[in-house]
């Protein structure tokens, strides 16, 4: 991905079919639902709520993106490393 903005696009599209989000998640990447479930790259694909994404607020660095909003009326925050030129997402949480 060349941009931040593109990578989220490009998740929130797949997550809403639910379907080839893995090749967006980093080896390392965790998910923090609002149960206190931890979920690895392997474990979350399919898990996600269906409803769209609606950020709130973008940061962006050369190499952190952190994006916050909502998804089912539930907060929500992803974080992605740019790492080897690409951009990954690291970590996802999901508040209740």
């Amino acid at each position: 991905m060349e941009t931040f903005e593109e990578l989220l696009t490009r998740w929130r599209d797949a997550e809403s079919r639910g379907a080839g989000t893995a090749a967006f998640l980093a080896g390392d990447f965790r998910g923090d639902g609002p149960d206190g479930r931890v979920l690895d790259r392997d474990a979350w694909p399919g898990r996600a709520p269906a409803g769209a994404f609606r950020w709130t607020d973008l940061r962006v660095t050369p190499s952190v993106g952190v994006a916050t909003g909502h998804r089912d009326g539930a907060g929500c925050t992803v974080v992605a490393a740019r790492r080897g030129g690409r951009w990954q997402i690291v970590n996802v949480q999901r508040g209740s």
